[in-house]
């Protein structure tokens, strides 16, 4: 479906035809449960935010600009709905690959992560990440938003999006690299 096509059901839904809306729902479902699941770590919260995103964005679909890509849109109200959810219930988020977040001259997350203890040691570093931070690192490393769309999503300025990424990188760093 191109944006042009999005539109247009965008446009059907809003005018009545509600059946439309499954198109989006089609497109974005695996996407978007992968990406909460990324966040959440545990993968019924994540269908069950995916699925009041999908409600609420179809509720609100009215209030959708479309100077932004419906993905945004509805990634913005999934995280909101996410990070309330894990204040709640203090979820953790655990890790295989990150290659990605630690990349310098240092040695890559792969090979670091070749055994079953310092994969466990990746995990608890980056549980010990605030949310805000995993948020980001999840939403840049795993999903592959840029820093204008973090910025929407999360409703911070840039700058604050590409600050939130560099501490975070930098205590992945600093906790893996002295335990390791």
């Amino acid at each position: 479906m191109t944006n042009i096509q999005e539109q247009t059901v965008i446009t059907a839904v809003q005018d009545g035809d509600h059946e439309q809306y499954r198109y989006l729902v089609e497109r974005y479902h695996q996407g978007l449960i992968q990406h909460l699941y990324n966040f959440m770590h545990d993968v019924d919260d994540a269908e069950d935010v995916a699925q009041e995103a999908f409600i609420r964005a179809y509720d609100k679909l009215s209030q959708y600009d479309s100077t932004y890509a419906f993905s945004t849109w509805l990634y913005k109200i999934a995280d909101s709905i996410a990070y309330r959810h894990l204040k709640q219930i203090k979820r953790t988020v655990d890790v295989d690959e990150f290659a990605e977040v630690l990349a310098d001259d240092k040695p890559t997350l792969n090979e670091i992560t070749d055994s079953a203890i310092t994969r466990q040691r990746v995990a608890d570093a980056v549980a010990k990440l605030s949310t805000e931070y995993r948020q980001v690192v999840t939403l840049y490393y795993w999903d592959g938003f840029s820093y204008e769309d973090i910025a929407t999503i999360t409703e911070h300025p840039i700058g604050t999006v590409r600050t939130w990424l560099y501490r975070a990188k930098e205590q992945l760093r600093k906790e893996l690299y002295g335990q390791v």
